[in-house]
């Protein structure tokens, strides 16, 4: 595959999946451990400089992606999928694909659910401000707004 057609499936699922875990983040039903994993998710993607900085050419949202599939697939894992932010099917796919391209990245990298946890924990109460700093972080990649 070319670098430039990885670049535009990265950012398109990317894109997909911060306008749907800030959508998400919005439910009034969330327990305290999900309002954990979407704070989590979105303080490491604040971070230029994560295990891959985003300014690499190509894969610099890759690790940014594979954050977002585990935190998506601990969902799946513990409860009904849900309507309008992962499917299992998509989730499925997604990890594939970032398993597929994870040799791209610096070593053999993991991000587990109890790390994304630990990122959030005390991040819960801003949630609204982070997922809006998300917005404006990632407003290259187009509208972030859900339809």
């Amino acid at each position: 595959m070319n670098s430039t057609k990885l670049k535009e499936q990265i950012e398109s699922k990317l894109k997909e999946y911060i306008k749907r875990f800030i959508r998400y983040s919005t439910f009034s039903h969330l327990t305290a451990e999900r309002k954990e994993i979407l704070a989590g998710t979105f303080v490491y993607l604040k971070d230029d400089h994560d295990m891959i900085p985003d300014d690499v050419p190509n894969i610099g949202y890759l690790d940014d992606l594979m954050v977002f599939v585990e935190a998506a697939k601990h969902f799946i894992a513990t409860g009904a999928p849900i309507s309008g932010v992962c499917n299992a099917e998509e989730v499925l796919e997604d990890l594939q694909f970032v398993q597929k391209n994870i040799g791209l990245m610096f070593g053999d990298l993991h991000f587990s659910i109890n790390t994304i946890k630990k990122l959030g924990q005390k991040h819960t109460e801003e949630l609204a401000t982070l997922a809006q700093e998300i917005k404006a972080k990632y407003a290259d990649l187009g509208d972030l707004d859900n339809e």
